[in-house]
């Protein structure tokens, strides 16, 4: 407020007064932004919502005992592994982080005993890979047995898709001077690209999806959302279910959290 002398004429110009000699009017700058899209979306909710929440939670929380007990159960490597991957790829590993990695430290004390002998090709690389994955210090020299007398992979592997898609995402994994890794994610990616439009889904997404990125540059949450489906294609069980709830009730956290930010 500008201040008045006693005769009532004021001694400093008013910057927003036409009556400022010399002077143009001040206009305030608006950004004209215009309204969200978004409208008040983030902010509704009712009682229903949380009453359906809450029995999501509980029926949630069931189904993560179950899965913990498929893991718990599990004796075979084999199954341990897929498993293992599944809910990985499913993004909901946090919740059985000791569980994995006490499966993960028994397949490492295997390995270093020299007890990894399998000739399968994919078991070997996802078994390589899940390790890696978490830290653990695994030769990728396990993969020389899949070699022939000339140092090139074996042709008759190009025939096995599920063991190349394996072997590719594997390959990922490699440090400096891991040249057979080099050597396993060439060989890999063009037999890959080779047979993908021959392939019948979901065996097909899966190849496109790792051709296009492969599971170590992606974003678990986002890799999740599309491995639900493929993972639906092949069967049905808790793990799916488990999966889809809890997918739904991050995205119902994140939903909260705008609605807090939006206020």
């Amino acid at each position: 407020m500008a201040l008045v002398s006693g005769s009532g004429h004021s001694d400093v110009p008013n910057a927003y007064s036409s009556e400022s000699s010399g002077k143009t009017n001040s206009v305030r700058k608006s950004a004209n932004y215009h309204p969200n899209i978004w409208g008040d979306l983030f902010l509704q909710s009712s009682s229903h919502d949380s009453v359906l929440d809450e029995a999501i939670k509980i029926r949630a929380e069931g189904l993560k005992d179950q899965v913990r007990r498929m893991l718990q159960n599990a004796s075979d490597p084999l199954v341990e592994m897929n498993l293992i991957d599944s809910i990985q790829r499913l993004g909901v590993a946090y919740h059985f982080e000791t569980e994995i990695e006490e499966k993960l430290k028994r397949w490492y004390d295997a390995w270093v005993e020299g007890l990894n002998d399998g000739d399968d090709l994919h078991d070997v690389a996802l078994q390589f890979r899940l390790l890696r994955q978490h830290g653990y210090d695994v030769s990728p020299d396990v993969f020389c047995k899949f070699k022939d007398n000339t140092g090139n992979f074996k042709a008759n592997l190009a025939r096995d898709i599920r063991s190349l898609l394996s072997l590719y995402e594997a390959s990922f994994l490699g440090t400096y001077e891991e040249d057979i890794l080099d050597e396993a994610n060439k060989f890999a990616r063009d037999h890959l690209q080779l047979a993908v439009h021959h392939l019948s889904s979901p065996l097909s997404t899966q190849v496109k999806l790792a051709l296009e990125l492969p599971l170590q540059k992606r974003v678990q949450r986002l890799q999740a959302r599309c491995y639900i489906s493929i993972y639906e294609e092949e069967r049905n069980d808790a793990l799916l279910e488990f999966a889809k709830l809890d997918f739904n009730m991050l995205q119902s956290l994140h939903k909260r959290e705008l609605g807090n930010i939006s206020l």
